[in-house]
């Protein structure tokens, strides 16, 4: 911690640090003055009080520590000696706390803690204050904040339903407890080829991916309406997998009546930012291949924003029963878990094809990989056409079979995850962008590559 009186001389810097201790005090008795001068009855502790524990704690400190003060002012560790000091004195105010509490019940008919607890918090930051006033200032000023916001906080949590807080707490789970315990390398069989076909992590990284678009959709949508929520939801899901987006829509779709439109809408959104996804790619690895690929993406982007549009206006004729839309809890485990299944099977017949029909090259691998996402096969033809090892037309074909066969196969998850008419919505949209994209991919490819 960066030291905070590094010019007072090394004699007064016991001082200084007894009045942050004092400060301290005086800072959260402040806060408890003002909180119980409401009551009309017997208040317990205000500012003379926490200033004086505050105080006490730094002479605690300071006692603890002082024959071992070296000349140059700083403060060693505490001994053995010093910690029984720290804890006698400790002892003695919850002793006097805990007289004083049972006292006031009676009168006051009270049953909170908060300003014992708070009396005994301000004694530890007064002793820290004399050993690290940095961290001590952090933990004072966070101390009074939450004794401040009692009502807001307190308002907060009422208005959070059971469900959102264990929802919350699962997908904690699998995307801050689960993920990084799980192995970070490649599976797979003793045959050759097979030596690596899936990683562990990265699999359970759909899993969190797919969770995660559900559980912010669902705030997004419930603080922002459906059409915009939604909007926002496919945008910045799209960063993380479009797929997850569209898998995660079409789950919605079969828990909430009536927004199949908005749903469509945030995966199209999802679907355009997997396109600029692509470009930055090919861009940072292999940006010759943008002169060809820039006809085709741009085609569909333009298609995609189209029908983005499209969908957007059918789900504002609604009109209320859009904004009425009924939400539910905000995470679903399920889906995320079956999708991620498949994403395993699919590695495994793409590792499986790559092996036995290593003829058809790059364009069986970009088939296969394109069923499950577009990074792998963007990144792989890109740096082998960077590299020499294939001509840029091939890679080029290859990454739009990738981005071709990526959102036909949404048509299947939106039917298999989501209601027929999200399925069918879906292929309208799958249509419109890859038909612009196959357009402009023959004229492309019969112009510029001969």
């Amino acid at each position: 911690m960066v030291d905070l009186i590094p010019y007072v001389s090394p004699d007064l810097a016991p001082l200084w640090k007894l009045l942050l201790s004092l400060a301290i005090g005086l800072m959260v008795g402040f806060e408890r003055e003002i909180a119980q001068e409401k009551m009309t009855n017997v208040k317990f502790a205000g500012l003379r009080t926490f200033g004086l524990a505050g105080l006490i704690g730094g002479v605690t400190a300071y006692l603890a520590s002082n024959s071992y003060l070296p000349a140059d002012g700083t403060v060693p560790a505490i001994t053995p000696n010093g910690y029984f000091i720290i804890g006698v004195v400790l002892l003695a105010i919850m002793g006097l706390l805990t007289i004083a509490y049972y006292r006031s019940t009676g009168i006051q008919q009270r049953l909170g803690f908060t300003t014992e607890i708070s009396v005994i918090l301000t004694f530890l930051m007064g002793c820290l204050a004399f050993l690290d006033p940095g961290v001590a200032i952090i933990l004072a000023v966070m101390t009074t904040i939450i004794l401040a916001f009692k009502q807001p906080l307190h308002e907060f949590t009422h208005r959070i339903p059971k469900e959102e807080f264990y929802d919350s707490l699962l997908f904690a789970l699998i995307a801050i407890v689960i993920l990084p315990i799980l192995p970070n390398r490649d599976f797979g069989l003793p045959y050759p080829g097979f030596e690596a076909i899936f990683n562990p992590q990265e699999i359970w990284l759909f899993v969190v991916f797919i969770s995660g678009v559900s559980y912010i959709g669902y705030f997004l949508v419930k603080w922002l309406g459906p059409q915009t929520g939604l909007a926002i939801t496919g945008i910045v899901g799209g960063i993380a997998s479009s797929t997850a987006v569209t898998t995660t829509m079409a789950t919605q779709t079969k828990r909430v009546n009536g927004m199949e439109n908005e749903a469509t809408m945030a995966a199209t959104l999802a679907n355009m930012v997997m396109l600029i996804r692509v470009v930055i790619l090919v861009l940072l690895i292999n940006p010759g291949l943008l002169a060809y690929l820039g006809l085709p993406i741009g085609a569909m982007l333009v298609a995609g924003l189209v029908v983005a549009g499209y969908f957007y206006l059918k789900g504002a004729r609604k009109g209320r029963e859009s904004e009425t839309i009924r939400l539910r809890s905000p995470f679903s485990i399920r889906p995320a878990l079956t999708f991620a299944a498949l994403i395993a099977a699919i590695l495994f017949v793409s590792k499986t094809a790559s092996v036995y029909l290593g003829n058809l090259g790059l364009y069986t691998t970009a088939l296969f990989a394109g069923l499950a996402d577009v990074d792998a096969i963007t990144i792989s033809a890109s740096t082998l056409a960077s590299g020499g090892a294939t001509l840029a037309s091939v890679a080029v074909i290859a990454i739009l079979i990738g981005v071709f066969v990526n959102l036909l196969i949404r048509i299947v998850y939106a039917y298999y995850f989501g209601t027929p008419k999200f399925g069918a919505n879906t292929i309208v949209m799958a249509a419109a962008i890859v038909s612009a994209g196959l357009v402009a991919s023959l004229f492309m490819l019969s112009g510029a590559l001969g």
